[in-house]
């Protein structure tokens, strides 16, 4: 029988983003995230194992709860189905189940990736004031979010590998290259050109978001980097302030712990 989660503040929970290319899962408890781990979003075996792992280390061998941040719906219904299967209990999916973790302004609040809203609310509970929040994934959001905590839009460009791998498919001979920075700011065969066009760029780009924001704002606002090429590309973005690798994680569990504060637990 599949019974609801426990709302239980003091109980450990997993939370779990499933991104377009890679799903990430922790064990949050008492404001900290534990056992980070990510796969492939495509290889559900992968997922499984560590979802395992996450219930092995608990002293019950059941979370409180399941918390889940999704873009792919076909996925998210293998992820539900197995954690029923595995903890009787029913996930809390975000955007559907418990609400976002923070307001949303847009013309259509349901189009825009929970990934998103969860990564800005992590940002803005982090820095405590506006700020823009840069994810550098399999494509690359540059979001806003003002000072009163209100997520208000956002851009979005192709990821780095999405535009090595665009060059590649879509030219006759332009061969698929491994991201890097050359070592001079423009290319001296093919490899670094492609290189230089495609990192250069998103950096550039990044900077170019950021800069518009300022001037919307009147003034430079706080930079939140994550995403898996964050490491990568950060040391080359000196407008960025913090880089948090498990931003989205992190606003996952702020979303639960919301959604308890709202219930009265």
């Amino acid at each position: 029988m599949i019974r609801p989660p426990v709302y239980d503040p003091s109980a450990p929970i997993v939370v779990v983003d499933i991104g377009n290319s890679t799903t990430s899962a922790a064990t949050w408890h008492q404001g900290r995230l534990k056992l980070p781990l990510t796969n492939a979003s495509d290889n559900q075996a992968a997922f499984e194992e560590a979802y395992s792992a996450h219930l092995d280390a608990l002293p019950k061998g059941r979370p409180a709860a399941t918390v889940i941040s999704s873009v792919v719906p076909a996925i998210l219904e293998r992820v539900r189905e197995h954690v029923a299967q595995r903890t009787e209990q029913e996930a809390l999916v975000i955007g559907d189940t418990i609400p976002l973790p923070m307001d949303v302004e847009l013309q259509d609040k349901r189009a825009v990736g929970v990934d998103r809203v969860c990564q800005a609310a992590a940002a803005y509970d982090r820095v405590k004031q506006g700020c823009t929040v840069i994810s550098f994934g399999t494509a690359i959001t540059v979001d806003l979010v003002d000072d009163d905590g209100v997520f208000i839009g956002g851009a979005i460009l192709p990821g780095v590998q999405m535009q090595l791998t665009a060059l590649h498919e879509h030219t006759a001979q332009l061969p698929k290259v491994a991201a890097g920075f050359p070592e001079l700011p423009y290319g001296r065969n093919t490899v670094e050109a492609i290189q230089a066009g495609v990192c250069r760029g998103v950096t550039g780009a990044a900077r170019a978001i950021v800069e518009a924001y300022a001037t919307h704002l009147n003034r430079w606002p706080q930079v939140v980097a994550t995403g898996g090429d964050a490491a990568f590309l950060a040391p080359h973005c000196d407008f960025i302030d913090n880089v948090v690798a498990d931003l989205t994680l992190r606003g996952v569990a702020l979303a639960y712990d919301k959604h308890l504060a709202e219930m009265g637990a």
